[in-house]
């Protein structure tokens, strides 16, 4: 073996990480540069000669250069004791003992293999970039561990890593950390760049980096497209010397192998990369990085079931990582093009992918292995409507039953190594009756490799253009997972050309995949989705009425579409009858303020076809106010005084518990919210909202007797008896409460009527006092108070002097609490 891959930091913790995973699990936490993607694998390689090991790593990129780079320094060819296995290649053989992988792969393994048979070792290099794979196949060699092999080891590693959250996750595990290897690499913030300016600004700085500095230059860019405009700027600066690269996952190994060595003329290299280069990669003589600060991430909407892809501003453990590419080799510089302040204002770790994605494949594998997403031991768990959406999709496409379980259907599914979108689309193509299912399923497997294709370089509205113009390095790729999905589904036969695909073949798979996005043309450019969101594409108008749509994007609340192919109806009534539809449907009509019957036509939330229908049922009327009431706050219900004032109440009652001494038994819990439809039979309330033409006559139904009877009558005594709606003052008449939605009592009384009275009133049982709003002779409010006594000998003094002049007629006595309450003047009490 080369001492040369011992000339780092990460040599300083071989010896505690071997000991460690002699007995336990291990948490490697080591800066940019300390060599532990190289180190250490071949540290465990060497001290564990019986045992197999698993690397994974989150690109594909890596895992090649890193086998490469490892199998070197053992003076041996890749698949031999260092090989490798990525999606439609391996490079592995019996002698294999270090593997490394990525990440999907790892999961998949442990589901078809749930004793992980012939591993020993799995390490999880670079684990801060949080993609959904790595959290979840972590996931799954914990339960293996903990279920079936305890002698099972987990190495976690990380440049950039909070030890404290995985340490949750595996608290036997021993933490070490090794110091990094990195020359001092001087800061240069620009300033804040323009959105338009920035790629005329990455380009400006990175001419002036290669004029100022002999060596190589990686640029940071969000995305290909960015790459490929700084490209077009760098070239037209004729750079003397100078060789422009781009690195990113979609380009082809010979192309990405260009970017990572020295260039074979001695020129001075520009690589544009995206994140791919920010870890692991071995890139060759950077002297100087450009940082654009800016990263593309996917954006998953549940409402949509589109993601949107985004470019945000980076973490600072992004940007550490970035800067550590300008000073593995001597001392460096990194041009930043923000300001410093906004630094200390990045977040301080990317949000992790299973935070901010569509859920739905990690979903139906947690059922598949036997668990739940909430019982598998993750760091973070997707949010409530990642799931929602997630288990919408499963039961629509039958992977899950209306309990949430996972169905046979739903394991053919779990087996095909592709969203479950896909799989489904594959299967239902697979088993189409007749000849036709032949030509659907040369249809399906091209459409799912072009439909995982995230490069976003494609050209051509539709998707029969793309496939029959494809070329170079994207017709292979598309071209290889088309004949492994071809494979998985065990066909004979040769896979046919992209170009002999039939347009209806492609519309119809497409439809299969993404049903809730086949859209209905209503304007120019404009449609109608199946799931109800309206969609954009400019000159799309001559496709015809309808389209599958393979590709969307949202972004902020507009929806386009990006890739499409025209269907005809009659196929959308053959693949999916049940989601065709006419029916008599009320609905409420703002403008008219009453409801409004029509015959309505759609094809799941497309409406084909509306057609106003003469006469109503009183049950379909009321039926259609209830639904009305139910998108409605009850506080914006059109309620009277008397019910709003019952409703107030019964919250005041809830919220004091109030005791119910005439119930027979445990006493019924008060309604937890005010709201009349959890109170209110719906059959009782439908037959009297069905005799309601106008909005105005909902007020004038009996709601405060309706209200009150569908309580027990334990509550309903209690609501009369301990919340009365009037109460007797001083002056011998009931005076009206106001009960408020805050539960505040009010009681408005002339002030007259409350003379000799000093106690306090209260109701609910003595616990809910009663504000005084004390009133003129008049009924204008004087003051509020709820301790008479201590008003009387206060503000009482001043008001007597202003309102004595104003009501002569009526008595304003020195001494209040000692003089007779009374509605009457003066010269009628006499």
């Amino acid at each position: 073996m080369k001492e040369t891959s011992f000339d780092f930091p990460a040599q300083a913790i071989v010896a505690p990480l071997c000991q460690a995973l002699a007995q336990t699990d291990a948490i490697v936490a080591a800066p940019p540069g300390a060599g532990k993607s190289t180190v250490l694998p071949l540290a465990l390689l060497s001290h564990f000669p019986d045992k197999r090991i698993v690397l994974m790593q989150p690109r594909r990129v890596v895992v090649r250069n890193l086998a490469l780079f490892l199998a070197s320094q053992l003076g041996e060819e890749v698949g031999q004791k260092v090989g490798y296995r990525i999606r439609g290649e391996n490079r592995v053989s019996e002698h294999t003992r270090l593997e490394i992988i990525t990440e999907g792969i790892l999961s998949r393994r442990i589901e078809h293999d749930p004793e992980l048979s012939g591993v020993d070792i799995v390490i999880f290099d670079e684990f801060h970039e949080r993609s959904i794979h790595s959290d979840y196949g972590l996931a799954l060699a914990l339960e293996v561990q903990q279920g079936l092999r305890d002698d099972l080891r987990l190495v976690v590693m990380s440049a950039t890593l909070d030890t404290q959250a995985v340490a949750r996750l595996l608290p036997a595990a021993r933490v070490l950390s090794s110091e990094g290897k990195m020359y001092p690499v001087e800061e240069v913030y620009t300033g804040q760049v323009a959105p338009r300016m920035l790629h005329q600004k990455v380009a400006d700085y990175t001419a002036l980096a290669c004029t100022n500095h002999s060596g190589d230059v990686l640029v940071f860019l969000p995305g290909a497209g960015a790459i490929n405009k700084v490209t077009q700027l760098l070239t037209a600066k004729r750079l003397p010397g100078v060789v422009i690269h781009s690195l990113y996952g979609a380009l082809d190994k010979a192309t990405q192998q260009l970017a990572l060595d020295k260039d074979p003329q001695g020129r001075q290299k520009i690589i544009l990369a995206t994140n791919i280069a920010e870890t692991s990669l071995t890139i060759a003589n950077i002297a100087v990085v450009v940082d654009s600060g800016l990263e593309n991430i996917a954006q998953f909407h549940p409402a949509s079931g589109l993601t949107q892809l985004q470019t945000q501003m980076i973490s600072q453990a992004s940007a550490t990582q970035r800067k550590g590419r300008a000073g593995r080799l001597g001392p460096g510089i990194c041009y930043r093009l923000w300001a410093k302040e906004q630094q200390d204002r990045l977040a301080r770790y990317s949000t992790p992918q299973i935070l901010r994605e569509d859920s739905s494949m990690l979903y139906l594998s947690a059922l598949g292995w036997g668990t739940t997403v909430g019982q598998l031991a993750l760091l973070d768990k997707p949010g409530s409507a990642q799931l929602s959406a997630a288990r919408s999709l499963l039961l629509r496409i039958g992977a899950i039953d209306n309990q949430q379980r996972i169905t046979p259907y739903g394991r053919k599914l779990v087996n095909l190594p592709c969203h479950p979108r896909l799989a489904h689309m594959l299967l239902q193509a697979q088993q189409y009756p007749g000849a036709a299912a032949a030509s659907l399923l040369h249809a399906g497997v091209w459409i799912a490799a072009l439909s995982e294709d995230t490069t976003g370089q494609t050209d051509g509205l539709t998707a029969h253009d793309v496939l029959s113009n494809l070329q170079g390095h994207l017709r292979s790729r598309l071209q290889q997972q088309a004949k492994r999905y071809w494979g998985v589904l065990r066909q004979s036969g040769e896979l046919c050309a992209p170009a002999e695909l039939a347009p209806d073949d492609i519309a119809a798979v497409i439809a299969l995949a993404y049903d809730d996005l086949i859209a209905y043309r209503t304007g120019e450019g404009q449609w109608k989705m199946a799931n109800g969101k309206g969609a954009d594409m400019p000159g799309s108008t001559y496709l015809g009425p309808w389209l599958t749509v393979l590709k969307g994007q949202q972004i902020d609340n507009q929806v386009y579409i990006r890739l499409a192919q025209p269907v005809n109806v009659e196929t959308l009534k053959q693949l999916f009858p049940h989601y065709f539809s006419t029916t008599t449907e009320v609905n409420y009509h703002t403008g008219e303020q009453r409801m409004q019957a029509r015959k309505v036509s759609r094809f799941q939330q497309i409406s084909l076809l509306s057609e106003p229908v003469g006469s109503m049922s009183a049950e379909q009327i009321g039926k259609a106010w209830y639904d009305y009431l139910l998108t409605l706050n009850p506080t914006d219900w059109p309620l009277d005084d008397t019910a709003k004032q019952w409703l107030h109440r019964l919250q005041l009652a809830a919220t004091l518990n109030l005791p119910q001494p005439q119930a027979f038994d445990t006493p019924p819990p008060w309604p937890a919210q005010g709201n009349p439809l959890t109170i209110i039979s719906a059959q009782q309330l439908v037959a009297k909202l069905g005799r309601c033409k106008k909005r105005s006559e909902l007020a004038k139904l009996p709601w405060v007797n309706m209200l009150h009877q569908a309580l027990p009558w334990s509550q309903q005594h209690a609501l009369d008896t301990y919340l009365p709606t009037s109460i007797m003052v001083p002056s011998g008449f009931d005076r009206p409460l106001v009960y408020q939605p805050d539960g505040q009592v009010i009681l408005a009384v002339k002030m007259q009527e409350m003379f000799g009275s000093t106690d306090p009133l209260f109701v609910g049982q003595g616990r809910q006092p009663v504000t005084l709003s004390l009133l003129s002779p008049a009924g204008r409010p004087l003051q509020m108070t709820a301790d008479l006594g201590q008003f009387w000998q206060g503000s009482y003094q001043q008001i007597k002097k202003e309102m004595k002049g104003r009501y002569p007629k009526h008595p304003w006595p020195d001494d209040p609490t000692s003089a007779p309450a009374t509605t009457r003047t003066k010269r009628a009490m006499r």
